[in-house]
């Protein structure tokens, strides 16, 4: 601990000094001289490889930011500063420095400032080390370092995931489209369950504690469990007003095996496995997933899953739920949108409490059961599968001690601290469990049912309201007609780039982009395209005919694999 002091320099410029508060000992974070030549002669002999981004650990008064944003123009610069003190006084002595950099101060900044970034123009990460300000705190840069390139490598894994499963979930919007004609849009609900606290159950090795209360809460608060969950309540006769799932993944089925008659209520995103929307028997509620942000010029903007923009064409709106990952931070969300008065965290553990990955009674368990012995036990299961983990120690629930977690935790943790002190209204932790969670209320189960007084209306009572204003059965004659119109513009599309392949020329690429952007079916087929656009993007010394025949032939490609997709879906109008 210590301050900080601005002194005058021989060159007329000023310098920073940090005084220790234990023995008064001045470091200079600059030279007490010239800082522009000091700055000037490091930066000179930094070179950042390959790389795109670099990452400075270290602000001082800037003055190698400063060089380093003219050698490194075309570099992405991301600036670690411990102390907000230091931020604060460059703001005031040179603010400039400041401008097109991103300065981060702890993990939980790098939601924002990534959300800015394009993370596939990322090409290798270099790191700059300021050297005074770094020794200031080793222990803190290194982690922000590490943090740092963790959080790119979970980005780029996102991005994988999104080019492995965005034509899945695009085939799964086609079969589960129907559904909507005869089931409840979310957006029915919103505002619905005004002043009620909400409880998100989760599947936490913690939920085991307080799972067989629920009970006694029911006709108090709205519980809706994530579907990992579903089963552990079942083993204690607990049903859940909603259980939502968000997977598109076949294995998600395992979450339902032997509940598709549940009384509970199925909230489906329109992505989910069409098997298991089709097969559950209860009452079902649709959303889409989107996500709403700020562009680079402060204008919001909706960005929808893929294809469903051009679906909004034809169809009524089903109402948005915004993710932060989880199928946890979805529920979140939905219960913002329904008006509650409070949000109850359950099983909420983001840690491996016990060295237990999940609470005893998911699916998980049920599949490790059958290759159990006396050599290998859960415990020893959970054990394995802990140590291929990247784990920390972090503070636990109500400080008591520290509790094993790892990195994707810890992002779900920033998020849930993050929104918590958002939000208007109390978001109580009452996992009793797991990890803390900054700007959550810690209180037991037992207290908060002693503090909640039945409503007029129970959520059984509102929920079955919500549900029989939607009963009837829609017209769906707009979308077939969108769906017959959309095949004939890409069957066009289809013949003219078959053309432009055979008489290939340097510019055609862009002829066949232009006939695309200004048609009906952009938002079609433009999904299908985003790895070969991160490609080409990533390669702009291909050969120009090179580049023209893999855009063309891609394009064709999914053409192909669209045209079948919206034939299966007009037929099951």
């Amino acid at each position: 601990m210590g301050k900080y002091k601005i002194a005058d320099t021989p060159a007329g410029l000023k310098t920073l000094i940090f005084i220790h508060s234990e023995n008064s000992r001045e470091i200079k974070l600059h030279s007490a001289y010239n800082p522009q030549v000091e700055a000037e002669r490091a930066v000179e002999s930094f070179k950042a490889g390959r790389s795109s981004l670099l990452i400075v650990t270290g602000l001082a008064l800037g003055y190698h930011v400063d060089y380093l944003k003219q050698k490194f123009r075309n570099h992405i610069i991301i600036i670690i500063e411990k102390d907000p003190e230091v931020i604060d006084l460059v703001k005031t002595y040179n603010q400039d420095i400041l401008k097109n950099i991103y300065v981060i101060n702890s993990a939980s900044d790098f939601p924002e400032i990534f959300e800015k970034i394009d993370i596939t123009m990322i090409r290798g990460v270099s790191s700059y080390i300021h050297r005074p300000s770094y020794m200031l705190d080793q222990e803190f840069y290194n982690a922000r370092l590490k943090d740092i390139k963790e959080y790119i490598s979970s980005r780029v894994s996102d991005l994988l995931t999104r080019f492995e499963f965005e034509e899945n979930w695009i085939r799964h919007i086609f079969r589960n489209v129907h559904h909507i004609y005869s089931s409840t849009p979310v957006s029915g609900l919103f505002g619905r369950f005004k002043g009620m606290p909400g409880i998100i159950v989760s599947a936490g090795p913690s939920l085991k504690k307080n799972v067989k209360l629920l009970n006694d809460i029911r006709d108090k608060a709205l519980i809706v469990c994530v579907d990992t969950a579903l089963k552990v309540l079942q083993n204690y006769n607990v049903v859940p007003h909603i259980v939502m799932t968000l997977d598109s993944q076949k294995y998600s089925l395992k979450h339902f095996l032997g509940l598709m008659d549940s009384k509970a209520v199925l909230m489906a995103d329109i992505v989910s496995y069409p098997r298991l929307i089709e097969s559950y028997k209860g009452e079902k509620i649709l959303s889409t997933t989107s996500k709403f942000y700020n562009d680079g010029k402060g204008n919001s903007r909706r960005e929808t899953t893929p294809v469903w923009d051009w679906m909004e064409k034809y169809t009524e709106p089903i109402g948005d739920i915004q993710s932060g990952g989880s199928v946890a931070t979805s529920v979140f969300d939905l219960l913002l949108n329904l008006g509650c008065g409070s949000i109850i965290l359950m099983g909420q553990d983001l840690a491996y409490t016990g060295r237990e990955i999940h609470c005893s009674g998911t699916y998980h368990n049920d599949d490790w059961v059958p290759g159990l012995s006396r050599f290998r036990n859960l415990e020893t299961i959970n054990q394995n599968v802990i140590r291929k983990r990247k784990i920390k120690y972090i503070e636990a629930y109500r400080g008591r001690e520290k509790v094993i977690s790892d990195f994707v935790f810890d992002i779900y943790r920033f998020w849930f601290r993050e929104s918590a002190g958002k939000v208007c209204i109390p978001v109580i932790n009452a996992t009793e469990g797991g990890a803390r969670i900054e700007n959550t209320i810690e209180k037991t189960f037992e207290e908060i049912l002693r503090s909640i007084e039945k409503p007029s209306r129970t959520p059984d009572e509102i929920l079955k309201s919500c549900l029989n204003k939607y009963s009837i059965v829609k017209n769906s004659k707009t979308l077939s007609d969108g769906l017959e119109e959309a095949i004939k513009e890409l069957l066009d599309v289809q013949k003219k780039s078959q053309s432009a392949l055979d008489n290939i020329s340097g510019k055609r690429d862009e002829e066949i982009v232009g006939l695309i952007s200004s048609s009906g079916i952009e938002k079609l087929i433009v999904p299908f395209l985003r790895k070969t656009f991160v490609y080409l993007a990533r390669n702009p010394d291909l050969p120009q005919q090179k580049a023209s025949e893999l855009l063309i032939s891609d394009i064709i490609a999914s053409i192909k694999k669209l045209i079948p997709m919206l034939e299966q879906c007009r037929n099951t109008l």
